[in-house]
């Protein structure tokens, strides 16, 4: 899967699954991740079980797209991480975080989810198929970022970027957000690197950013997560100048 690009991760809705949710064997998910400006696509079929997930994703790993037995999928899917394995904090913040979600309006598309990175930022929210990353999420901060993508909004105190852009290019399309107070999340139409550290950012209107950011590591204060050791650096990025051209 990884030469297609393709990241698994294995969700479930709670570890009473099948009494709470009763159906027929197992539902898989398929995103097609885009870039801003672009259409996000999601399509899932239903499996027996395990035993079949194989043989249900065989196109995704030899073509890298998904054959006539798939389904749109129009769903939204809110993901928690709370893998404790990988690092204790995704499961300390992220349980939580999941039972409190499934007593608001939004609990229906909750999920808890296997590992997807970021441990410092417990805990983690990511949307689908929009493929948004949030970072240090309580429960009043998840509320906060869903009714804003309700509205077609994002929450920029929250916001860790996209999965379909590098670091980078999520740095520039945050600082060109922040500097032109753009939360709408159709404001931002294309990212586009043009050189090291440089990223050109279109927006909605027409007009064009160009973002420059400068890359630092930073010694952390204390330890990043809860199996992180004193005195780790960690990177973080820098508005070194932006430009608005009309």
């Amino acid at each position: 899967m990884k030469t297609r690009g393709i990241r698994v991760i294995t969700i479930r809705r709670d570890l009473d699954d099948h009494h709470t949710h009763p159906s027929p064997g197992l539902r898989v998910v398929h995103v097609a991740a885009a870039r801003p400006g672009q259409p996000v696509v999601a399509s899932r079929r239903v499996v027996e079980d395990l035993h079949h997930v194989v043989a249900a994703t065989e196109s995704l790993a030899t073509s890298g797209t998904t054959d006539g037995t798939w389904v749109e999928d129009a769903d939204r899917y809110v993901l928690v991480c709370t893998n404790g394995r990988h690092d204790a904090c995704c499961a300390t913040q992220g349980r939580p975080l999941v039972r409190h979600l499934r007593t608001t309006a939004w609990a229906d598309e909750v999920w808890e989810c296997s590992h997807i990175g970021g441990d410092r930022f417990a805990g983690n929210l990511v949307l689908l198929p929009d493929s948004l990353y949030f970072g240090r999420c309580g429960p009043a901060d998840a509320e906060r970022v869903l009714t804003a993508h309700d509205d077609g909004r994002l929450d920029l105190e929250s916001l860790r970027g996209r999965s379909t852009l590098t670091l980078v290019e999520q740095a520039a399309e945050h600082f060109a957000r922040a500097e032109l107070e753009l939360d709408r999340l159709a404001a931002v139409t294309g990212v586009t690197t043009t050189s090291p550290g440089r990223v050109s950012v279109a927006l909605g209107d027409g007009r064009i950013v160009d973002v420059v950011v400068e890359r630092k590591l930073v010694v952390a204060p204390s330890p990043l997560t809860c199996k992180g050791r004193d005195g780790l650096d960690y990177p973080v990025f820098v508005l070194a100048g932006l430009t608005v051209t009309p």
